[in-house]
């Protein structure tokens, strides 16, 4: 009697532990993604660092490159880079994906 209550113990262990192995995965996915961009501009002191999400279904590149898109767009009302006023020869460096 003792071993078919250890082999079901041993069993619901193997359950249990497959599960929130699974749980586990299922919630790191569902963690929002995020991309650093940066940037140089010669009139800009040093590399232009940004910080955004990463959309379901979007690439951390499309990310940048809406970024870098506004920063060389003088129409462009967001805000990079503590420079609204420095529009134009903006170049991304390098994209960082967390």
């Amino acid at each position: 009697m003792r071993a078919k209550w250890g082999i079901l113990v041993a069993g619901l262990l193997i359950v249990a532990a497959a599960f929130l192995s699974v749980g586990g995965g299922a919630q790191a996915q569902d963690q929002p993604k995020t991309v650093t961009c940066s940037f140089s501009n010669p009139a800009y002191s040093g590399w232009c660092k940004q910080n955004a999400p990463i959309p379901q279904g979007g690439s951390a590149e499309k990310v940048c490159q809406g970024i870098l898109n506004c920063l060389n767009d003088a129409q462009c009302n967001a805000t990079y880079c503590n420079a609204t006023g420095l529009r134009g020869n903006w170049k991304l460096e390098k994209i960082e994906a967390k």
